[in-house]
């Protein structure tokens, strides 16, 4: 099975946690926890994926609602949250299209979900319309990174593999990609086996022709400022350390007058 269209859908979704295994370690649960805290309740997680995030946070008593473009994530992260015993408030939207009748004190974007908006005009749109769903004084944090082009072109190389509880076979994940240099563009194919008794039972590849693109910091910070947001600064790759253009890994933070 081949899709040429990008999106998280099929084994990207039904495997998504168990390929990224144990996530409990990860920087960035810390410090957007503490963004969310000191501006406030309630928080939204754009991006939100299998629930990686906000039902760590809603454990915790975080009132926190989750958005993601894909019906596939949405579905996998109501599985998981009926598992917790939780019951969010999970919405299947692209961010340049969102429309959500409850408004926030903190919208949060992990993962250099952002970065997936290739066009122009989307990126201004889904900052407005963050803008738009923030209340006043609210602070929006988006997670992103430079991508280094080097090599150019990465040849098929495996990601991740895991054993799949249910019958021990073992899933494994290859990756390779390439890179538009002058226009920040990379493409991505992912190839996921399901592999039992040394033979390969099932195999999907999933082609994301353009996956994402990328900017430096400062040039980040322009983007909120334009689209309104006051005292936009960034931080250095989850830390609450000024960011500057040789950051590979930021978080750009605007506040919402």
């Amino acid at each position: 099975m081949s899709t040429t269209d990008y999106g998280y859908r099929g084994m990207m979704v039904e495997y998504w946690d168990l390929l990224r295994g144990d996530t409990s370690k990860w920087s960035s649960r810390p410090y957007f926890i503490k963004i969310i805290k000191d501006s406030g309740e309630p928080a939204l997680d754009v991006a939100c994926g299998t629930g990686r995030v906000m039902f760590d946070y809603m454990q915790e008593g975080i009132d926190i609602d989750g958005v993601d473009i894909s019906p596939e994530m949405i579905s996998k992260a109501r599985e998981n949250a009926d598992n917790l015993g939780l019951k969010p408030n999970l919405y299947a939207q692209a961010m340049q299209n969102l429309d959500i009748p409850r408004r926030y004190q903190t919208i949060i974007v992990p993962s250099s979900s952002f970065l997936h908006l290739i066009n122009v005009a989307d990126r201004h749109e889904a900052l407005k319309r963050f803008y738009e769903h923030l209340n006043s004084g609210g602070v929006l944090a988006m997670s992103l990174r430079v991508m280094d082009p080097n090599p150019v072109e990465v040849d098929w190389e495996i990601d991740s593999e895991a054993i799949r509880p249910s019958d021990g076979a073992l899933v494994r994940r290859w990756f390779r990609c390439n890179y538009d240099v002058d226009n920040r563009i990379q493409d991505t194919e992912d190839r996921y086996e399901i592999i039992k008794d040394d033979k390969i039972i099932h195999s999907e590849t999933y082609i994301s022709s353009p996956f994402l693109t990328w900017y430096k910091c400062s040039e980040a910070v322009e983007y909120l400022k334009q689209a309104g947001f006051i005292d936009v600064h960034a931080h250095s790759d989850f830390k609450f350390e000024p960011a500057t253009d040789d950051d590979t890994s930021y978080i750009v933070l605007g506040k919402k007058p």
